[in-house]
């Protein structure tokens, strides 16, 4: 299994509330944002903190109803990983 940096977001309306994890499962860090363009600059920021610090690619999950979002999409367009 490929290891990652796990990141998981529970998606609100004006909010979200994100877990950064390590590939061994511990958690690294837990946020909110807001739903702001500084808020997923923020988000961006650190997601790339952890990715660079352990070399490793990043995994997106996304707590909602079942259904891919247009949350995950955009994250997905905006930046590459």
């Amino acid at each position: 299994m490929t290891p990652y940096v796990r990141v998981g977001i529970d998606v609100g309306c004006k909010s979200h509330r994100v877990s950064i994890g390590g590939p061994d499962g511990s958690i690294l860090e837990e946020f909110n944002i807001s739903h702001t363009d500084a808020g997923f600059r923020d988000f961006f920021r650190r997601v790339e903190r952890h990715k660079q610090k352990l070399d490793l690619p990043v995994a997106v999950w996304q707590g909602t109803t079942g259904v891919r979002s247009s949350f995950l999409v955009f994250l997905t367009q905006q930046h590459a990983w």
